[in-house]
């Protein structure tokens, strides 16, 4: 179970990056916009936070392991 969990959360994070790169933060693209913020920003710190969940829940399926010394 947890092996396929692991490939969702890997598969959702290079989605994510890949797409934002192709179809989100297009080249002079500013509206719209989120109050006075441009596009770019509050577009790019919600992918931001989408990440470090993806990261967060990584790290709560695989735990790191630290090996036992000998």
């Amino acid at each position: 179970m947890k092996s396929k969990i692991w490939n969702i959360i890997v598969l959702a994070v290079l989605i994510v990056s890949v797409g934002s790169f192709l179809f989100l933060f297009v080249e002079n693209k500013v509206t719209p916009k989120l109050g006075s913020v441009p596009f770019v920003f509050w577009a790019g710190l919600l992918v931001a936070i989408l990440l470090v969940g993806l990261t967060y829940l990584g790290s709560v399926f695989f735990p790191h392991e630290e090996s036992k010394k000998v």
